[in-house]
């Protein structure tokens, strides 16, 4: 049985930077009785989170964008990510500097599969609980599109 890690990024402060971090914890409450597959959530992508994903067969971020497209879920493989830009200092690392860091140094530990399943949002930047109305109203959809691929990949 495949081991998954599942990761949510983002503020809970923050209106609709919040969104992983929900995500996570209802595929958490879904996922309850699936003992291969757990759940974290981190308020900040950088080399931090090189630990948290070594030894898992597969990792699944879920993180947020400022986007025309709000509640649009884009999901990335890891030969994507592979060909984004990295950053240049190690105290400010993106996830495409961690993830080619990990291959460099702890090749055997690094999951052969990753994905990052970037959602669409309009506003990051307001202190709020509550998401902005057009997220809020595609919350069900992407919930359910980022549950099936989790689905799918754990089996």
């Amino acid at each position: 049985m495949k081991k998954i890690i599942v990761i949510g990024i983002g503020n809970p402060y923050l209106r609709d930077d919040r969104i992983s971090l929900s995500v996570v914890k209802d595929l958490e409450l879904f996922f309850k009785d699936h003992k291969n597959i757990f759940f974290e959530v981190f308020y900040s992508s950088g080399i931090e989170l090189l630990d948290s994903i070594l030894d898992y067969d597969c990792a699944v971020f879920i993180d947020s964008f400022i986007s025309k497209d709000i509640g649009k879920v884009f999901c990335l493989t890891i030969e994507d990510i592979l060909h984004l830009p990295e950053t240049s200092s190690p105290h400010s690392t993106n996830l495409t500097t961690m993830i080619k860091l990990g291959m460099k140094i702890s090749p055997d530990r690094m999951p052969n599969k990753i994905f990052i399943f970037a959602i669409g949002i309009k506003d990051p930047f307001t202190f709020s609980e509550k998401f902005s109305s057009g997220l809020e109203l595609l919350y069900d959809n992407i919930f359910e599109e980022i549950k099936s691929k989790i689905k799918e990949v754990s089996t």
